[in-house]
């Protein structure tokens, strides 16, 4: 194998590549990125056998081959590297890597011995505007669970689920708040479609890593189904990433959104950050990060009130707009989840609904009528 390549190319493309790569693997060959040279230019493919990414780049190829080698260092030699061109030259057990001013040789192991795990026979589902899919997982990835324990690992994903030929639903939960997000897709075959799948919430946000720069201009992603349904394959450009679904059924979340309240009122994005901001210099101090959180309807105003028992207390009045109840709603939050959620409003107002003090509170952007947040509150001590 011998190929001529850009430099930079090459260097974005293994940096990439390299995500999908186990840092202590059970199998050695799994730290590896096999590369395969062909007339038409170089593929690199990497996987931990739970997800997957593979990649072409165009190149100068003097002799095709295939190896495999250290993703992670090859990736730091590159990316310390400067130069226009890089030359990949295989020789015997070794991969020559040569710059305008250095170079590098790395030991390979046997192509043949590397798992591949790409299905070349999947279903389309649907394709979504890059920046429509990040900033909808961007409302939901920080809702999922961390817990991978087997009766919590569908949490640790987000459900995804066809409304109709135009529109999909993301849901992301905990156990403690979710977060719902409606998308518009286009090209959506429910026939390819037909339930809903749970994507892992980790490899999601290592997906939009590697497409949320400046390097790539495409506008789309393309969604596929493997032809056994056990991979989502998300294909941008030259890149496919392929990843695992998550196994079982999701919990019915649908059961738990309200379709009333009792209490409710708008308040100031920029002004609930402020008073959170303030509240949770004592709140960062107590379990919890315990913040009492009383809403008073007749004069519009909430008292926020946090508490160490060493330290001391503070309060922060916020003036709401709109308010509706029937006289004082006194209730608590963990103040982090809280600004988990404030924090993905990006403009404007945030309305919140309830039923009581107990009861989950719906979180609603003014204006973003496609999504909602849940979050349970915490039970207060008298």
């Amino acid at each position: 194998m011998k190929a001529i390549l850009n430099h930079n190319k090459l260097a974005q493309a293994i940096l990439y590549t390299s995500r999908c790569v186990s840092s202590k693997p059970n199998i050695p060959i799994l730290s590896n990125v096999y590369i395969s040279a062909s007339s038409e230019g170089i593929s690199l493919y990497a996987t931990n056998l739970e997800i997957s990414i593979s990649m072409w780049i165009p190149g100068l190829i003097e002799e095709e081959g295939k190896t495999t080698v250290s993703a992670k260092y090859l990736a730091d030699f590159l990316s310390a590297s400067k130069s226009d061109k890089v030359t990949l030259e295989l020789v015997g057990n070794s991969l020559k890597v040569t710059l305008d001013k250095s170079k590098a040789t790395f030991n390979t192991i046997n192509h043949e011995e590397y798992p591949i795990t790409k299905d070349t026979d999947k279903n389309f589902i649907f394709k979504i505007k890059k920046q429509n899919f990040i900033s909808c997982m961007d409302k939901i990835l920080f809702a999922c669970s961390t817990d991978n324990s087997i009766s919590k690992i569908q949490q640790t994903g987000v459900f995804v689920e066809a409304l109709n030929e135009s529109r999909i639903s993301l849901v992301g939960l905990d156990g403690i708040r979710l977060s719902l997000k409606n998308c518009d897709v286009t090209g959506l075959n429910t026939k390819n479609f037909l339930q809903g799948i749970i994507i892992p919430a980790k490899y999601i946000s290592e997906f939009i890593k590697i497409v949320d720069s400046d390097y790539y201009q495409s506008d789309e992603i393309e969604f596929y189904l493997s032809s056994n349904n056990s991979q989502v394959v998300l294909k941008y450009e030259d890149i496919e990433f392929s990843i695992r679904l998550i196994d079982g059924n999701y919990p019915d979340y649908k059961k738990i959104l309200p379709d009333s309240y009792i209490y409710r009122f708008i308040v100031d994005k920029n002004e609930i950050e402020d008073a959170v901001r303030v509240v949770n210099t004592f709140a960062r101090g107590s379990f919890a990060f315990k913040t009492l959180f009383d809403f008073d309807s007749d004069t519009g105003e909430i008292l926020m009130k946090s508490s160490v028992s060493e330290i001391g207390e503070n309060e922060y009045f916020l003036n709401v707009e709109e308010p509706e109840g029937d006289g004082k709603l006194e209730s608590a939050y963990n103040i982090k989840l809280l600004q988990d959620v404030i924090s993905k409003i990006k403009t404007g107002k945030i309305i919140f609904e309830t039923k009581g003090p107990l009861a989950a509170t719906v979180i609603k952007d003014q204006s973003d009528d496609d999504f909602l947040h849940l979050l349970m509150p915490l039970r207060r001590e008298e």
